[in-house]
């Protein structure tokens, strides 16, 4: 199958939620929509981009990245919050072109720095990062509810 990688327009809203939806059930948890998700129906306004994957009008996998900038490097770089794709495009190259999109994308905001987080039990995602050379740093991740 041929697979075209976009940026995400209003039209992909609801499937980007389904898409959402299916990611979080995969690394074990339920999507919880509160009222801002709506936001997702102007995506221009957002502080991320969203690319979706998509084939014959469907789409198959989404990544959002999020710029931030780091006080320890004194420069911005790109959060790469969420990669997913459904079980049936997986294997097949289409996450090395998602990151390579991702990298040139960078590239042409002037961005030297892609970072993201992948679970630990996650070892088909962190293979697949190692063989893209990427280069893991132990952290713990808190979340604070406020």
């Amino acid at each position: 199958m041929e697979y075209c990688i976009r940026i995400a327009e209003t039209k992909d809203q609801a499937s980007i939620l389904l898409l959402m939806t299916t990611h979080a059930r995969f690394e074990g948890h339920e999507l919880v929509l509160s009222p801002q998700h709506q936001q997702l129906s102007n995506l221009a306004a957002l502080p991320v981009t969203i690319f979706v994957v998509e084939a014959n009008n469907k789409l198959y996998g989404y990544m959002s990245v999020v710029k931030q900038f780091s006080t320890w490097d004194m420069d911005w770089y790109l959060y790469l919050d969420c990669l997913y794709l459904n079980e049936e495009t997986r294997g097949q190259g289409v996450g090395v072109q998602l990151m390579q999109k991702l990298k040139f994308f960078a590239k042409k905001n002037g961005i030297k720095m892609i970072q993201w987080q992948t679970p630990s039990d996650n070892f088909t995602a962190i293979e697949f990062y190692q063989k893209l050379n990427a280069v893991n740093k132990e952290k713990q991740r808190f979340f604070w509810s406020v």
